[in-house]
């Protein structure tokens, strides 16, 4: 799917042409991962499945992921009733992924593991793009070890765009988790990339090379990350954006710019305390026989902005919202 993290936001696969989901939705709405899945003639041909499929894709691309996530379920159960491990294996990783976005790391796990087992029992190989969902997904849990290890594996991808959505969740990873080694070979991608390059290969890029020079050249890690910052912006990818700007925030401070760091992170904190307030809210336009559905508990952005808040010296979080009258 899309947007990771890679929320890298791509939609989700349609019927023969089936591209992967991207994350980093990532950090990872990761963008997306760029890979041909196996195509499922059979339950192609099920009306059924095909319109819950349809569905979950269409209610991810308008960023409903509470209803994508409910289609994508009626999609597994469908495959599983005709005994079809391609067909449950595709709906399985479109769950993990709008899973993902919905900011529930954890339920993607588990649906990553579900899916590879289901696929097993019926002889089918799993696709290879679930690593990096996993990677994404334990580097939003902040098990960084686990990410690193994932990311690595999912850099073996035939495609450019999977393996270097697997490069930027494995520098994250390395980063975060202080592993020299594995950053440097997120960077050597990165550094190596020949042009031409999408927004969002320019935006992983500008944001690993700010990382590897934030020590060094805060100024020059300042401007990289804001690059990587207005790239996101670009492709509505607002987690990552976020990310970026916070990095920004952290390279301003090192460069003695206290008030321009205060200014970054309190942009970051908003915008992923927004994120998890959409996350949480109920929309009318996931009512399904008069019962509500909501998304998942936006765990991960409530603690980026509560951090990223916390640097900025206090903001508020939501300052155009409506007064509780007394």
């Amino acid at each position: 799917m899309r947007r990771g993290v890679h929320q890298l936001r791509q939609a989700p696969r349609r019927k023969a042409s089936r591209l992967p989901a991207s994350f980093l939705l990532l950090p990872l709405l990761l963008a997306g991962c760029g890979g041909q899945a196996a195509d499922a003639p059979s339950a192609r041909d099920d009306a059924a499945w095909d319109q819950a499929m349809t569905a979950g894709q269409d209610s991810f691309e308008l960023g409903r992921y509470s209803v994508a996530i409910t289609q994508y379920r009626k999609a597994a159960d469908l495959a599983l009733l005709r005994d079809d491990g391609v067909a449950a294996s595709a709906a399985g990783y479109d769950l993990a992924v709008s899973q993902l976005a919905a900011d529930d790391p954890a339920g993607a796990i588990k649906t990553v593991g579900i899916t590879r087992q289901a696929a097993a029992l019926r002889r089918t190989a799993a696709q290879p793009e679930f690593d990096l969902v996993e990677a994404a997904a334990y580097y939003r849990l902040k098990q960084y070890p686990q990410a690193i290890t994932l990311a690595s594996a999912g850099m073996a991808a035939p495609q450019r765009a999977g393996v270097a959505r697997a490069a930027l969740v494995l520098g994250l990873a390395a980063d975060a988790g202080q592993d020299s080694v594995a950053f440097q070979k997120a960077l050597a991608f990165f550094d190596g990339l020949k042009p031409p390059l999408s927004l969002t290969e320019q935006a992983d890029k500008a944001e690993i090379q700010a990382r590897a020079l934030l020590a060094s050249n805060p100024a020059q890690a300042d401007m990289l990350a804001e690059q990587a910052a207005d790239l996101r912006r670009q492709e509505a990818s607002y987690r990552d954006m976020a990310r970026a700007l916070a990095l920004a925030g952290q390279a301003a401070d090192r460069s003695g710019d206290r008030q321009k760091a205060a200014s970054l992170w309190a942009r970051a904190a908003q915008s992923a305390s927004v994120q998890a307030k959409f996350a949480d809210t109920m929309d009318a336009a996931t009512v399904t026989q008069g019962n509500h559905l909501t998304r998942g508990g936006a765990d991960t952005s409530r603690s980026d902005a509560a951090q990223w808040g916390h640097l900025a010296g206090g903001v508020s979080l939501h300052p155009f919202e409506e007064e509780k009258k007394p």
